[in-house]
């Protein structure tokens, strides 16, 4: 689609101000026709300021860079674009997706951040063979709302070079990691080479003399972009060869309870017992103890153990389907006047979140309720390292619920994909080719889909003889940690990295490179 067809578009969308055609260059007098519309960008500039304040700053590009259009007024595309998209969460940008999604259609995805349309539409803006550089969030490269982003940038651009500032905080108030792509608007050749950058602090003041690794282009996937050498890539190939992604498991990955309203839901000791305490009767309090479970926030979460902050959720479930498929009724809490008058304390809260059950008192749906009673991993969302816990319902509390800054793992093998979770192997894996982008100073994300991706040997009956010493060295750092949440395993763990490069065959020189890469 033409530019100026575009704007056109979203102007009538009411997106940006309403489109005005501007006259043509009079060919026969291009001075004539010059002067005719620097009078026109005159006027109409000063009456779109004029018209309205939220206009005093506005940019227009057809008054600023008039070279852009030929004599005929038709719009000819820039010769370069550089730019710093506005990093907005696609949660804050709900009202402009009907647009977007019309606008874009081809490229349009309902959880992509507002930086990603930048791409394309500094591609509609660019002449034939034109250059854009932006510096943006590095999350297109490996998040799955990054997939059309990433296949349009190998199919229609030559990209020219990709520089990693995952070492780097360039923007103090982002909370993310950033990288800047460069690209030529041309279908990109068969052999196309591009230059990675990955820039360390000492790097920060020279960024021209950073050290670079010649990439090809088609060495990238729509499924994610890796940017490594041809050793890396070999060792990732090798790992997927062994292991089997965990999506393929008999295993479930759920996310722990939103209950929309932390405040209300989620309570202290102190508030519990003061629950318990107005209870008018011993079956009521009975009741409400059963009602009321212990809860795990992400932050709680630590290696191979936790350390409980002595919260609890209000567990007033909507109804579910039990596993044995009966039919569990909603919490009726009439029948715990006591905790109602607790949530009648935070009614105008509740009443008015959007993520609630049949009533107020309610919280939302949740499929998998049971499975927060049953043996899990449960481990922190966002983490700097790797960060599981093995509930096995065995502390006096019994089971812990898992809040919505974590997930639950349930399924087979439990203690064997603690030891695999954990270890170096899967922790360099995870970084280096499925987690989709750092987080700064947070660190990494675990995300569902990522941790989806992980390949990990099932258990056969060749590899059993290691799976069974890997599982041995986990029972025994658990019951050190369950001892002291606070002992040193080091020497424990580092017996299980040891098998698990066994595990995937790994020479000497490719343990060297996760053993440096941590």
């Amino acid at each position: 689609m033409e530019a100026l067809a575009l704007e056109k578009k979203m102007a009538h969308e009411g997106l940006f101000h309403d489109y005005t055609p501007y006259p043509k260059l009079d060919k026969s007098d291009k001075v004539v026709g010059l002067e005719h519309f620097n009078r026109y960008v005159l006027t109409s500039y000063k009456d779109l300021q004029d018209e309205n304040e939220r206009y005093a700053n506005a940019f227009e590009w057809r008054f600023e860079f008039p070279e852009v259009l030929d004599d005929e007024g038709d719009f000819l595309g820039f010769d370069c674009i550089i730019g710093n998209p506005p990093y907005i969460r696609q949660e804050q940008i709900k009202d402009l997706k009907p647009l977007l999604e019309k606008q874009y259609q081809d490229f349009y995805n309902s959880t992509a951040d507002i930086y990603t349309y930048f791409f394309a539409l500094s591609y509609h803006l660019l002449k034939e063979k034109g250059f854009s550089a932006f510096i943006t969030s590095n999350k297109y490269a490996r998040a799955k709302y990054g997939a059309k982003l990433r296949e349009w940038l190998l199919k229609k651009t030559t990209i020219v070079s990709y520089m990693e500032l995952n070492a780097l905080k360039v923007f103090e108030s982002a909370a993310v990691d950033t990288s800047i792509m460069n690209f030529i608007k041309q279908t990109p050749p068969k052999e196309s080479d591009f230059n990675y950058y990955e820039p360390t602090p000492n790097d920060k003041d020279d960024l021209k003399s950073t050290p670079h690794l010649l990439m090809k282009q088609n060495a990238l996937s729509t499924e994610s972009f890796i940017f490594a050498n041809a050793t890396l890539l070999d060792l990732r190939d090798k790992i997927e060869s062994v292991g089997t992604p965990l999506k393929d498991w008999d295993i479930q990955i759920n996310y722990g309870i939103k209950t929309g309203a932390n405040e209300a839901f989620i309570i202290t000791t102190e508030k519990r017992e003061e629950i318990l305490n107005a209870c008018k009767t011993k079956e009521e309090r009975e009741r409400t103890e059963r009602l009321i479970k212990p809860i795990l926030r992400g932050k709680d979460i630590k290696r191979y153990s936790y350390e409980w902050a002595h919260l609890w959720v209000i567990n007033t479930h909507n109804g579910y389907t039990s596993n044995l498929k009966s039919k569990i009724p909603p919490i009726d809490i009439e029948k715990y006047p006591a905790t109602k008058a607790h949530l009648d304390a935070h009614y105008d809260t509740i009443a008015t979140r959007s993520d609630q059950g049949d009533t107020p008192y309610h919280l939302r749906n949740c499929a998998y309720l049971e499975d927060f009673e049953k043996e899990k991993i449960v481990y922190g969302e966002i983490v700097q390292e790797p960060r599981f816990y093995l509930d096995n319902g065995e502390c006096e509390l019994g089971y812990f619920y898992a809040e919505a800054t974590s997930f639950i793992l349930t399924g087979e093998h439990l203690r064997y994909l603690l030891g695999m979770l954990h270890s170096k192997l899967i922790t360099f894996a995870f970084k280096t080719f499925y987690a989709g982008g750092g987080l700064g100073e947070s660190g990494y994300r675990y995300k569902k889909a990522f941790i989806e991706r992980l390949p990990i040997p099932q258990i056969t009956e060749k590899n059993q003889e290691l799976a069974d010493k890997i599982i041995a060295l986990v029972d025994k750092i658990l019951a050190l940690k369950e001892k002291d949440p606070k002992a040193n395993t080091q020497k424990l763990e580092k017996e299980i990295d040891a098998l698990v490069y066994q595990l995937y065959n790994l020479t000497d020189e490719e343990i060297k490179i996760i053993e440096d890469g941590q």
